[in-house]
């Protein structure tokens, strides 16, 4: 003969305390209340799988967040559930999956898990340029669509301000940079196909533009230029320690007096500077010497031999 449960009412569950061991109140049904040593209560719903002999236990909420009559009309859902077959626990653990997903497909999301590769692969600088582009052109149209409802008119309309403004350079930068995420997502499982692959056809490529050259017959006139100019010291200094040492701008204005060995007359870019990440070394010529002997007074108590005007524990900014 089966044992019948007398249902719980308000009272006995607000009053419940707990004892020396963990033990449960039976509501009927599978749902129990069950007290914690600690003081907790949590409802718990205990039932036969479907097209199963195993039994398994759900926890549907805590007490009182949860109230009684709560309780049982989530419970009662479980059980119409189950007389149709359906797991309760396993529609719980598949909808989280999907709400995990659905979070996880996020345009922005996937981007930041691409980022946290691609950086790993190129310079801080470049990166930090890439991510900027993505914030200010891309995220705020389609940070938050899933990747899987992107289309490709949708990602040309999103990039359509890029081209009002007349930025084709950036335009094509960020095409190539959405390719890639997309790229990763189909690598991660996240799509099939990668909309993205042609978007660039539909924009006018940028005209590639050659940087300015000099003729080497001209230098001469480019270094009296430098002399003659109407320039700050610590700026004319700059350019000639760039034209003496044929480094990147960026390489000469981050110079640190800790790279020069005077006795060895050497100069020691660490690789972490240098684009191709690896140590480079430069012959200081008397010229390259004459010059730094003029620096040492205008940097002194900086780190850096071309100091920023402002913050000189910073190197120089805009000089070049």
């Amino acid at each position: 003969m089966a044992v019948l449960t007398r249902p719980l009412s308000a009272s006995e569950v607000q009053k419940a305390k707990p004892a020396d061991k963990d033990y449960e109140l039976f509501d009927g049904q599978g749902l129990t209340l069950f007290i914690k040593t600690n003081g907790k209560k949590i409802w718990r719903f205990r039932y036969k799988r479907p097209g199963s002999t195993a039994r398994t236990t759900i926890t549907l909420g805590h007490y009182p967040a949860m109230s009684l009559a709560s309780a049982r009309t989530l419970h009662a859902e479980h059980l119409t559930l189950l007389v149709k077959g359906i797991d309760p626990k396993k529609q719980e653990q598949e909808e989280a999956e999907r709400e995990r997903l659905a979070v996880d497909s996020l345009f922005i999301n996937v981007a930041t898990r691409w980022f946290a590769v691609k950086k790993t692969k190129i310079s801080a600088d470049y990166a930090d340029d890439i991510w900027k582009s993505l914030e200010r052109d891309v995220f705020p149209a389609i940070g938050q669509t899933p990747v899987i409802d992107l289309k490709a008119h949708t990602l040309i309309a999103a990039l359509e301000p890029v081209r009002l403004r007349g930025a084709l350079e950036t335009l094509h930068r960020l095409t190539q940079r959405i390719n890639e995420v997309m790229k990763f997502a189909i690598n991660t499982g996240l799509l099939d196909a990668n909309p993205a692959s042609t978007i660039d056809e539909a924009f006018v490529k940028p005209r590639k533009k050659h940087m300015p050259t000099i003729r080497p017959e001209r230098m001469p006139e480019l270094m009296q230029r430098v002399y003659t100019t109407n320039l700050s010291p610590m700026t004319r200094l700059l350019l000639l320690w760039q034209l003496l040492t044929l480094v990147r701008p960026a390489e000469a204005a981050g110079t640190m007096w800790c790279e020069i060995d005077i006795g060895k007359r050497l100069w020691t870019l660490p690789a972490a500077r240098m684009k191709m990440k690896r140590e480079h070394q430069v012959p200081l010529s008397p010229q390259v010497m004459a010059v730094l002997e003029q620096l040492k007074p205008l940097s002194k108590h900086s780190p850096f031999v071309f100091p920023g005007r402002v913050k000189r524990c910073q190197p120089m900014e805009g000089a070049i």
